[in-house]
């Protein structure tokens, strides 16, 4: 029976989508509403769904998948029935082709998600912390308190930067330094010399630690000084890099995600990983995905096209925004974030929810054009109506 791509999303959408999405015990794309099991969270997502709300709230890409992947998963949804075997290597042979490594330095995980668990299932302890800034994406920082496990968590610089010397300092004696470049939520990004020095840094006063790099929004960095650490975790041992397939890519519902690594440091990791973690056409998508960067281009001027724009309302407007190197970026609105968040909901955008450490800041992802055309106005109104507060 032919499948038209109207009637195959219905599908999804009346009762498929727990085959695709599988959630394995955390979801980048809706920001961790599992780890921090709070029912305000639940609603604040359950909120941002509603039927023609603007969803620029948790750093989906908003023009989703491409037509390559759309032609994969429809191909291959025949085989939904079926446990994948030679799928996963596939992908992870394709993927190692494309940065230039061996497949055995890829592993793969339910979005990167779960393998920010598993690094902390494997490299912290009870006695061995994880260092995770203030703020950053919360998830692994939220697991080890889970475990029971100490978190150091030394605050970003006042333009939002990770603020290096006090990480490196954390570091002494941690199982584990999450280091996410560009950082979520503060849109803010390292240059790859400041990592490699960081990494030498750390080797030295702390040989036993390991530091996870996240590159989840790498295909969205416009810095120049800014380059991936891939081979620096094959080389070093004590560094593991991860991506997404949630962002430029698009998938965030389709949860895919990898990391690359020493054979050795990535079997410590996959101990805590599920068989069979990554579905049948999550694998079908990424195979294509990974290798369309024609569709990558694409999605990068777009979010590029409506980034600038954004940008430009907020600093002609005055507020501050110190980094956007990514399909988001935090503006202080110089109130209550949460405050501008529920108002900017009254008007049907939905932007992210407050960060304790900055509670002036409000995170906003990028929309189409036309959303943020939408969008935009609704700033404008909201902070004109709402009451200004000092920091």
């Amino acid at each position: 029976m032919a499948v038209s791509r109207r009637s195959f999303v219905a599908t999804i959408g009346s009762g498929t989508a727990g085959l695709i999405a599988a959630p394995l015990l955390n979801w980048r794309g809706h920001e961790a509403l599992f780890a921090q099991g709070t029912p305000e969270r639940q609603e604040d997502r359950l909120l941002a769904s509603k039927p023609g709300m603007i969803r620029i709230d948790s750093n989906e890409n908003p023009n989703g998948p491409g037509q390559r992947v759309f032609e994969a998963v429809t191909k291959h949804f025949g085989m939904s029935n079926r446990y994948p075997v030679k799928e996963p290597n596939d992908l992870v042979a394709t993927i190692a082709k494309l940065h230039g490594v061996q497949p055995a330095n890829v592993i793969l995980g339910c979005g990167s998600g779960e393998l920010l668990r598993a690094a902390v299932f494997a490299f912290t302890s009870p006695t061995k912390a994880l260092v995770a800034p203030e703020p950053t994406f919360e998830s692994p920082a939220n697991f080890a308190k889970f475990l029971k496990h100490p978190v150091n968590a030394p605050p970003v610089d006042k333009k939002l930067s990770l603020d290096l010397d006090p990480m490196a300092d954390a570091s002494k004696g941690a199982g584990l330094v999450y280091f996410c470049n560009p950082n979520n939520p503060t849109a803010t990004v390292h240059s790859k010399s400041d990592v490699v020095a960081f990494v030498e840094r750390v080797n030295r006063a702390s040989p036993e630690t390991t530091i996870l790099v996240d590159e989840a929004y790498h295909e969205y960095v416009e810095d120049k000084s800014y380059g991936s650490v891939v081979q620096l975790a094959i080389s070093n041992p004590s560094v593991v890099v991860t991506r997404t397939f949630s962002k430029v890519f698009g998938m965030a519902g389709l949860r895919a995600g990898y990391a690359i690594g020493n054979p050795d440091t990535l079997k410590k990791m996959s101990a805590w990983l599920l068989g069979s973690n990554v579905n049948q056409l999550a694998l079908a998508a990424a195979s294509v995905a990974v290798v369309d960067a024609a569709h990558i281009a694409a999605e990068q001027k777009k979010n590029a096209e409506a980034r600038a724009m954004t940008r430009k309302f907020f600093a002609d407007a005055g507020y501050t925004v110190h980094a956007a190197e990514a399909n988001f970026m935090m503006v202080d609105v110089r109130r209550d974030a949460k405050a501008f968040k529920m108002e900017c909901v009254k008007h049907g955008v939905a932007i992210g929810r407050q960060f304790p450490a900055v509670p002036n800041y409000a995170r906003i992802s990028f929309g189409t054009v036309a959303e943020m055309k939408k969008a935009i106005p609704v700033f404008k109104t909201v902070l004109a109506n709402t009451v200004s507060t000092s920091h």
